[in-house]
Parts: structure tokens; C-alpha cells; sequence
């Protein structure tokens, strides 16, 4: 009898013994289990964050985006291929004159460009998401209202009921009246639906009758009544929809300004609004003695490819991150779009002026310039650091 007991306990411990064994072994896995998941936690919330633009967007990539490594290393450019380009300007970012049968004679063949804008091309190039927020004949005043970077404002408490519109008068951080063509912020081309906004993060639609604007509950957002604050912010659908990690803007050809100071301010309060340290500014592609700044020059041969007072005064308030399109334009459009020159091309050149086989009038270009303006804006994204 006591042997058998003596036996029972033997076998009852190592039982023991096996169990703790594995719970520590579980643990122990578990707990690394654990650790490496909260690693990549953090590695995801460090890379979606607000750009550092000591840190590039892609690596070991080709012209779509895609991992070239080879070597199935997460590399930063899997983690970011979701980062985003936003694009904000007037008809120049918009693409307004490209045409088609444009092709590019590259290293890696033919490209088709037609119909091509610059952030078509800076889409080719980087593989990254770009957003085309150009939208024509606008200030650099409505741009700035419609990313957001000059607030819009509710200027009297409205009640808003379902399936009913209401009158609302909207403000500028300024308190003057705001007017936009389309409040959702895209070209009135875009499949977006016109005119909505959002308000306390909930979608409206604005309508305009008889120079009075009215508002209305979006879709089936809420089937109460819905009282809306003066002062209340308002944010175009393109601003509540996108917020890019990279910021490229060209504006200003258009007026909206009075002088350098005011249309910098603009500027840096679009960069602010948009919550990133990774901007790239466009300078105007006009000629100096046609464009809105032209009181300065009876002829561009007077600035030649020097700056502008202009580009100057744009110049010395974003530094690297500032783009002379205009020289660019003179200077490397024609071989960047692998065109040969003609006479004309040299004869505008020796004027200080754009060649006239980049352009489709005497502002916007045609898609052989647009896509030049691309591959700027591309080659100064590598130098700051954007993408490589």
C-alpha cells in the first residue's frame, strides 16, 4: 500500500511539474507575442503621424509605387504607401489646357501623358496617392477658404430640420460674407456632390437662390432638428476629406492679394491648417510683363531668369521649399518633356520668357508643360526629402 502511494505521488508531482512547465512556456510566449504586437503598434503610429520630412515617403520603388527590394524586409515605403499628396491651386494645378497625343520619350520608353496635369505626373513618379485640388479662376484668397488655412464661419444661428433648407450667412475669419462657386471645395467637373460642407462634423449641403444661400440637412445625417451656433467653424467636403501628408500649393495668378506679405501669410496659413512640416511652394509660370504682377516689367528680357520681386519675396519666406517654375520652365521644360526647340522656343528664351511649345495660351500650358511642372515638383520632393 505504501509503495502505491509512494508511486500515486510520484507521478501526481511530475504532473505538477509538466503543468507549471507549459503555463511558463505559454506565458512566456504570450508575453513576446505581446511585446512585438505592441512594437508594431508603434511603428504604425509613428510613421502615420505628422510627417517627420527628415524621413522619406518611399523607398525601393518603381514609377508605380511598388517594392523593388526584393528581399521581403518591411521597408518604410510598404508602411507608407498610403501617404497622400495634396495638390491646391487654381487652373494651373487643375490642368486646364492640357491636350492629347502628348507622349514622353523616357529612359523606360514612351509615356503618355495626354491630358496630363502636374499631379498626374507626380502621381506617375512617386506611386503615392495625389489629390488634384486645383480648381479654376480662383484667388489665392478662395483657395486659402477652401483648405481651410482662412477660416469659415456660421455668421447667425440657424436651425437646420430635416428635408427642410434654411437660410445661413457664412463668414470669413474676418467676418465678411463668403460666396464660393462650390462650397465642397473640388472643381465643379468632380463627381463630388455640389456644395457640401460639413459643420461640427456633420455633412450639409448649401444651395444658392437669388444672391441668398440656404442650407439643408446632407442625406440621412439626422432626423432632429439641428441648431448650428454662430461662430461655428464651416469645412469644405475637400478639406474634411482630405488632409495630405504632403502639401504642394500653387496660387496667386489670379489676384487675391495686395501685396507680397499678405499673399505669404496666406501661404503659411494653409501649411498650418494643414498640420504638416512637408510643403512644397510653386511660383507662377507667367511671364513677368503678363502676369498679375506685371505693373513692375515693360519686358521680361528685364528680369531674364533672375527673380521676380515676386518669386523673390517668395524666396526668402519658404527658402528650399520654394520652386522658380518660371525659370525651371526656361531653362530645363523643353528636355525634361524631350522636346526639340523651335525658333520661337529660342527666341522666347533669349527674352526671358517660357517657350511657346509648353504653353496652351498665354497663361496655362499644355500637357507637355504641365508635365514638366510634374517632374519639378517630383525632383524637389527627392531634394527635401519627400520620397527618394
Amino acid at each position: 500500500m505504501k509503495l502505491r502511494r509512494w508511486v500515486k505521488d510520484v507521478l501526481l508531482g511530475l504532473a505538477v511539474f509538466a503543468i507549471g512547465t507549459a503555463a511558463i512556456l505559454t506565458a512566456g510566449v504570450i508575453a513576446n507575442s505581446i511585446e512585438a504586437k505592441q512594437s508594431a503598434v508603434m511603428v504604425s503610429k509613428d510613421v502615420n503621424s505628422n510627417l517627420d520630412c527628415n524621413q522619406t515617403l518611399s523607398l525601393s520603388t518603381d514609377a508605380t509605387g511598388s517594392d523593388t527590394s526584393g528581399n521581403g524586409i518591411v521597408t518604410l515605403n510598404d508602411i507608407t504607401t498610403g501617404k497622400k499628396i495634396a495638390c491646391w491651386g487654381d487652373s494651373i494645378t487643375y490642368g486646364l489646357g492640357g491636350q492629347e497625343n502628348t507622349f514622353i520619350k523616357s529612359d523606360n520608353g514612351v509615356i503618355d501623358a495626354s491630358d496630363w496635369s502636374y499631379p498626374d505626373t507626380l502621381k506617375y513618379y512617386t506611386g503615392l496617392d495625389v489629390y488634384n485640388l486645383g480648381v479654376c479662376g480662383e484667388t489665392s484668397y478662395d483657395i486659402a477658404l477652401r483648405q481651410g488655412g482662412i477660416k469659415m464661419y456660421v455668421g447667425k444661428q440657424v436651425t437646420v430640420k430635416q428635408g427642410v433648407r434654411a437660410q445661413i450667412n457664412i463668414v470669413d475669419e474676418y467676418g465678411s460674407q463668403v460666396m464660393l462657386e462650390n462650397f465642397n471645395g473640388y472643381e465643379t467637373d468632380n463627381d463630388e456632390p455640389a456644395n457640401v460642407v460639413y459643420i461640427n462634423d456633420t455633412p450639409f449641403q448649401l444651395e444658392a437662390d437669388n444672391g441668398k444661400l440656404y442650407i439643408s440637412v446632407y442625406g440621412d445625417s439626422s432626423n432632429k432638428s439641428i441648431k448650428i451656433k454662430k461662430g461655428t467653424q464651416v469645412v469644405t467636403k475637400a478639406a474634411h476629406d482630405i488632409s495630405g501628408d504632403v502639401l504642394v500649393i500653387q496660387m496667386g495668378s489670379n489676384g487675391g492679394w495686395d501685396d507680397y506679405d499678405e499673399l505669404i501669410q496666406q501661404y503659411k496659413a494653409m501649411i498650418d491648417n494643414s498640420g504638416t512640416e512637408c510643403y512644397i511652394i510653386i511660383g507662377d509660370t507667367d511671364n513677368p510683363d503678363e502676369s498679375v504682377d506685371s505693373a513692375y516689367y515693360t519686358d521680361s528680357s528685364e528680369v531674364g531668369i533672375d527673380d521676380t520681386l515676386w518669386e523673390a519675396a517668395l524666396r526668402e519666406a519658404f527658402g528650399e521649399h520654394f520652386i522658380n517654375m518660371r525659370v525651371y520652365m526656361i531653362e530645363n521644360a523643353l528636355s525634361t518633356a524631350g522636346l526639340e526647340p523651335t525658333q520661337e522656343d529660342i527666341d522666347n528664351i533669349d527674352d526671358g520668357r517660357v517657350p511657346e511649345s509648353l504653353k496652351h495660351d498665354f497663361t496655362h500650358l499644355n500637357s507637355y508643360g504641365y508635365y514638366a511642372v510634374g517632374v519639378a515638383v517630383y525632383n524637389k520632393g527627392i531634394e527635401l526629402g519627400y520620397w527618394s
